[in-house]
């Protein structure tokens, strides 16, 4: 019995969802391993120039070669045209510049000295993407790896400058929350107490220092699988000490006086963390009309760290760091919210926009003039 081929159709109709689906799990498996996803397009591209040589090699049969000549010329277009897909898929991606790579090898080392504020941050970034930290950490919406932390959603700008340095020095003496496995404590480099200058370190520590967030608390965890500081025990459990009065870093902070240590108030006219319902303050022009339970973070961080007007509710942010205040925060929150009565976590946000990035410092939500 005469077997027919296939026509091109024929070909084309069960070949391609075959190629769709591998290029699905590529991209998925790709991703889990904390590839870049420019890596992951590289890979998928590979996928589709097989599937470019296998509907080739089920083309109806051509006419048999009439001498070595086209027999070359065939083998040449069988190699070249799957050839040109792939580079031409692949030159879209960044590519490698080696006389970059010589400029910055040959590029003197950052003096600070001289530099005012924003110079030095500017120069601190340039550190950051020169040592490609941007190919395992994202900041907020930049970047293309998971492998690390976002130090923006993180916001590494939180924590003390010798805290910073320590993580970039030693990285496997304190591992991120959600990144404990046996890859990710193997990740950082640990050879930049040798790569980088004293000044060099101190540019890129206050790059860092600005990659905060005042309208979302903290969020940890390896993404997909993330959690905010609202949801986080030991978080919780520190910021008990604060709210209590017990840090040695917030000294002479001691929210339990007016606000009391199970929640009941102490003082006339402090705010009730027990109740739910309860509304926001009128004193304030940035007034916001909602329950207690319908704060956004935003809100929170502005009532402590401005304070209220014609109160005893003092600016706290203009005297302490604000990452004890967003850990007192999170504990404040379980007097209406217990964590062990809490049926779902509250849902990571979203990584903010450029723009809205932007419209932090045009809004002055920044306690810091630099920031």
């Amino acid at each position: 019995m005469e077997i027919k081929e296939k026509t091109f159709r024929q070909n084309i109709k069960f070949k391609l969802p075959v190629f769709m689906v591998l290029s699905g799990i590529i991209w998925v498996v790709a991703g889990k391993f904390n590839f870049p996803i420019w890596w992951q397009i590289e890979f998928v591209a590979f996928a589709f120039v097989g599937l470019v040589i296998f509907i080739i090699m089920d083309l109806p049969a051509m006419a048999p070669e009439k001498g070595p000549v086209q027999t070359t010329v065939r083998l040449l277009g069988a190699y070249a045209v799957p050839s040109i897909i792939f580079i031409t898929v692949t030159a879209q991606l960044p590519q490698f510049d080696p006389l970059y790579e010589l400029e910055k090898l040959n590029r003197p080392p950052i003096k600070l000295e001289g530099l005012a504020g924003p110079e030095v941050i500017a120069a601190g970034r340039e550190i950051f993407e020169s040592n490609k930290c941007f190919n395992c950490h994202k900041v907020f919406w930049e970047g293309n790896s998971d492998r690390g932390p976002n130090l923006g959603s993180k916001q590494i700008g939180l924590y003390s400058t010798d805290y910073i340095k320590e993580q970039i020095l030693n990285p496997r003496k304190d591992q991120a929350p959600g990144f404990e496995d046996k890859k990710s404590k193997k990740a950082m480099p640990t050879y930049y107490g040798d790569d980088l200058s004293d000044d060099e370190l101190d540019a890129l520590v206050a790059f860092l220092k600005t990659l905060r967030d005042p309208t979302h608390i903290p969020v940890e965890g390896k993404f997909p699988n993330q959690w905010t500081w609202w949801d986080d025990p030991k978080i919780v459990a520190e910021g008990k000490v604060v709210y209590e009065g017990l840090e040695p870093q917030t000294e002479g902070l001691n929210c339990a006086v007016c606000h009391g240590t199970n929640g009941i108030p102490l003082m006339t006219g402090a705010f009730d963390f027990r109740d739910p319902n309860n509304m926001d303050t009128t004193k304030m022009p940035d007034h916001m009309p909602l329950p207690l339970k319908d704060w956004p973070d935003e809100l929170y961080y502005k009532r402590v760290t401005r304070g209220i007007d014609a109160s005893p509710m003092a600016p706290w942010g203009m005297i302490f760091p604000h990452l004890y205040l967003w850990k007192a925060e999170a504990y404040a929150r379980t007097f209406h919210d217990p964590l062990d009565k809490r049926t779902e976590k509250r849902p990571v946000p979203p990584i903010p926009t450029k723009e809205e990035i932007a419209r932090w410092t045009t809004d002055g939500l920044f306690l810091d003039p630099l920031l």
